[in-house]
């Protein structure tokens, strides 16, 4: 698969992914299979996503956390006939997996790290569900547009078999394919000679990351960290209210029913027209304020429409409310930002 991972135009591409449909190569994503008789059990008892409810053909967002409530790690998981795909963040893979066979005792479970055997290739924006249709041959447009979040169905695309999935990470009506590695030097040409009539086009690292932040995603090392628990970053619809127990659960709920979350992300626009990118870890203070901490950039790039600066950011509850001014350290500087509702867009 000859994919990009650095942006050529990423104006152009973000335009496609906004406008038509872009396809990015996610293959860096770690993928595991979970097989045995108790494998949802296992997962169930584990992770904050009601699992056991699941069914072939459905999925979920799910989070993996210390016995302290912290972040491990962001899921996916996606339900098969005879086995469970677990889709980390890049380079996570051995780690959960690790972690996993370290609480699985004599649970009837084996693990595999496909990561290497399998490709992941999103298709981002509007056009993404007319494009598969027409890839496969046999899907309806309307049934990929009205697939739920994280689920999914088998189809063909000349010849391959995928398992296509919906995913809303970076736009609404987003869909995911899972192939072999194999059969992705076929399905990516295929997909990119078709997706020509629907305004296709690769996107790179640099308009994805921009997608991204547009859309307040949490990244592993950024915002998905052992200093954060699920509420701060505000991965709500990971987290099931009512299946019981699972790792960290007691911390979750108690934060929960407390109301103790003490800081959350958060999006901000920094308010000048030229303003600098702030780098990971740039503190915010409260407006008219100096010196005191209402938080810390996470995320930041320059996006394209409108062309403004913007980043995501661990906020101190008192100053996490959209509308809210503060300051951004960046450079040496102090630049003016008001705190937005994310995501910033659709």
């Amino acid at each position: 698969m000859t994919a990009p991972t650095r942006s050529t135009d990423p104006r152009a591409e973000y335009q496609a992914a906004r406008t038509a449909v872009a396809l990015a190569d996610r293959s860096s994503f770690g993928r595991l299979r979970a097989f045995g008789a108790k494998r949802l059990d296992l997962l169930h008892r584990l992770i904050t996503q009601d699992v056991r409810s699941l069914s072939p053909g459905q999925g979920a967002r799910a989070a993996m956390l210390t016995d302290k409530g912290r972040l491990m790690d962001e899921l996916r998981l996606y339900v098969r006939e005879d086995h469970v795909v677990i889709v980390t963040s890049p380079g996570q893979s051995s780690a959960i997996k690790g972690h996993i066979e370290s609480l699985r005792f004599r649970d009837d479970v084996r693990l595999e790290d496909v990561t290497g055997d399998t490709a992941m290739i999103d298709l981002i924006g509007p056009a993404a569900p007319a494009l598969l249709a027409a890839a496969s041959g046999g899907a309806a447009r309307e049934e990929l547009e009205s697939l739920p979040r994280h689920h999914g169905r088998v189809l063909q695309i000349d010849g391959r078999a995928a398992v296509a999935v919906r995913t809303a990470s970076l736009h609404e009506r987003g869909l995911r394919l899972l192939v072999s590695a194999h059969d992705a030097a076929t399905v990516w040409p295929a997909l990119l000679e078709l997706g020509a009539a629907f305004g296709a086009s690769p996107i790179g690292e640099e308009a994805l990351e921009v997608l991204r932040i547009e859309r307040g995603q949490p990244r592993f090392g950024r915002e998905i960290t052992l200093e954060h628990n699920p509420l701060e970053a505000r991965l709500d619809d990971a987290i099931s209210w009512t299946k019981g127990c699972y790792i960290g659960q007691e911390v979750v709920a108690r934060l929960d029913s407390r109301h103790k979350i003490s800081r959350l992300l958060s999006g901000l626009r920094l308010t000048a027209a030229d303003a600098p990118v702030p780098a990971p870890g740039a503190p915010v203070e409260a407006h008219g304020h100096p010196g005191i901490d209402a938080g810390q950039v996470t995320s930041a790039a320059r996006t394209f429409e409108p062309d403004e600066t913007i980043a995501l950011a661990y906020l101190r509850q008192d100053s996490s409310a959209p509308g809210t001014r503060v300051v951004v350290m960046v450079e040496g500087r102090l630049h003016e930002a008001i705190v937005s509702e994310l995501p910033f867009s659709g």
